[in-house]
């Protein structure tokens, strides 16, 4: 019930903040931002993590469709070359351009096979001499003249497909024949590229006219070429997206619209147009794919982050709260809420550091016939007396200074203000009225009265410790004649310096009397 009724009376404190200011930068504050840091690193590292990844894959795989563009290129202009070996490496072909005029039968022949079964838009037997014997466009054989655009876009073609005869001929009876290659290859007896044929792309081979059997051979000199022609059309772009699994792929003489493309290149100039397609990009398909599940995966981990930031910033709260309250219990008492005597110490050394430029004073209270209280009324009614007091001395003293509690009733007050003489007997004189005025307790009214001891810094002390003591000797002085009152330790240099002066003066007139 004690302990209670001494720590049960918080209207009777000073305000406690336990967090002190707001302005310090709590261990709490730490925990929210060191939270944060690492859930925003986190967030930041996992983007980056899978930006970096999808975008590598994208890139990955950009790379990966060029190259088989590229080759898909390649691989349509061999196919081209290899359709023309049914016609090109043949005996009756060799021996209608060695007689200098390819006949109707074989003309519509080349014409139907090269369009029916390769899709050949133009076919052209370019003789020795480098005259058009022969031209067709589709399954059409058409005059000589429908071809010499044709054989100007590609001349340069022919010339390399008669010098790869040239590098592999040998000499055999009654001329000369290519050597022998491996099954299933060509002989290096034709040159292809992709070339603009009457303003549009097209893949063009030109190969050499030689025999296929033993039975015939070719003269010395240039042999006939055969030209092949396949435009760069809806069909062809078809089948190598089909093969190649390329979504959309597409030619184009204008700009490029996307980032998937490969340019058309003739004689290594500047691209007369490129070919387009949408790119699988797995990348982007997987953020899309992820991209709710690392969201949730987020918010998660944010949802996480923020119910720990919230539980240890409660302990961190806590602790501090803890800390605060246990500096503040070691410098205040837990009765009044007033500074104890380490809080009037402090206060005290910092005062009289100072003291010769601000002097300030010092009153020791004591509380006159309260040990009859707690007697007559218990302990309880002492510490209700006891919070009465502390609360009229320090609303008496308010800015003046502060008022500490360092015993059962007794008190310390450290004025900084005014502390001319005038005012602190004023001062004393109002903490003895306010304090004597009675206090209700249970069972009755409790009367008690207040003795004061003061002394000046550095006017009758410079020091700590000095201050103190005279104040202290004042205050006896003060119970020990009538309490209830208020005595400045120079009233006692005063009462003493009369009192060595009547002495003198009686032990003059003694002297004179004996004499």
């Amino acid at each position: 019930m004690y302990r209670q009724t001494r720590l049960t009376k918080p209207e009777d404190m000073e305000p406690f903040d336990p967090g002190g200011k707001p302005s310090r930068f709590r261990l709490r504050h730490f925990v929210y931002l060191a939270v944060s840091v690492l859930l925003a690193g986190g967030i930041v590292a996992m983007g980056y993590l899978l930006a970096t990844t999808t975008r590598s894959a994208d890139d990955l795989a950009l790379t990966h469709e060029k190259a088989l563009v590229n080759e898909a290129l390649k691989h349509q202009l061999d196919l081209l070359a290899r359709d023309q070996t049914f016609l090109a490496v043949n005996d009756r072909t060799v021996k209608e351009v060695e007689s200098g005029h390819i006949g109707k039968t074989l003309a519509d022949t080349i014409a139907a096979q090269t369009w029916l079964d390769f899709d050949h838009d133009w076919t052209l037997v370019i003789g020795p001499d480098n005259d058009l014997m022969m031209v067709a466009a589709e399954d059409e054989v058409v005059p000589a003249a429908g071809g010499r655009e044709v054989l100007l876009a590609a001349r340069d073609l022919v010339s390399r497909a008669r010098e790869g005869y040239f590098s592999v001929r040998r000499p055999a009876a009654n001329g000369y024949r290519v050597r022998y290659v491996e099954k299933g290859e060509l002989a290096p007896i034709y040159a292809t590229d992709v070339r603009e044929v009457a303003g549009k792309p097209a893949l063009v081979s030109a190969m050499a006219i030689v025999p296929e059997t033993d039975a015939l051979t070719l003269p010395d000199g240039a042999p006939g070429v055969l030209l092949s022609v396949r435009l760069i059309e809806t069909r062809l772009l078809s089948s190598v997206s089909q093969t190649f699994l390329l979504d959309d792929f597409r030619y184009t003489s204008s700009h490029v619209s996307t980032a998937a493309n490969v340019p058309v290149t003739v004689n290594d100039d500047a691209p007369i147009g490129f070919f387009e397609w949408i790119s699988a990009a797995p990348g982007t398909a997987i953020r899309y794919a992820i991209g709710p599940i690392a969201a949730a995966i987020i918010l998660a981990f944010l949802l996480i982050g923020y119910v720990s930031a919230r539980k240890l910033a409660e302990k961190s709260r806590a602790l501090e709260d803890s800390e605060a309250r246990n500096r503040y219990l070691a410098l205040h008492d837990t009765l009044t809420g007033l500074g104890n005597r380490t809080y009037f110490g402090d206060a005290l050394d910092a005062a009289m550091d100072k003291c010769e430029t601000a002097p300030c004073a010092v009153l020791a209270i004591d509380l006159d016939r309260f040990k009859q209280v707690n007697d007559t009324y218990g302990h309880d009614a002492g510490d209700m007396v006891i919070r009465n007091v502390a609360r009229r001395l320090k609303e008496a003293i308010a800015g003046s200074g502060i008022v500490a509690r360092t015993g059962g009733d007794e008190f310390l007050a450290l004025i900084t203000g005014n502390v001319d003489e005038s005012h602190l007997r004023w001062l004393c004189d109002t903490i003895i009225e306010e304090a004597s005025k009675p206090i209700p307790v249970a069972g009755g009214m409790a009367h008690i009265g207040v003795s004061i001891g003061w002394a000046i810094a550095p006017k009758n002390g410079d020091t700590a410790s000095l201050v103190l003591c005279l104040a202290d000797q004042s205050l006896y002085h003060a119970k020990a004649n009538g309490r209830n009152m208020a005595v400045f330790v120079e009233d006692l240099f005063r009462e003493d310096m009369a009192a060595r002066e009547k002495e003198a003066a009686e032990t003059g007139k003694g002297k004179r009397k004996s004499a």
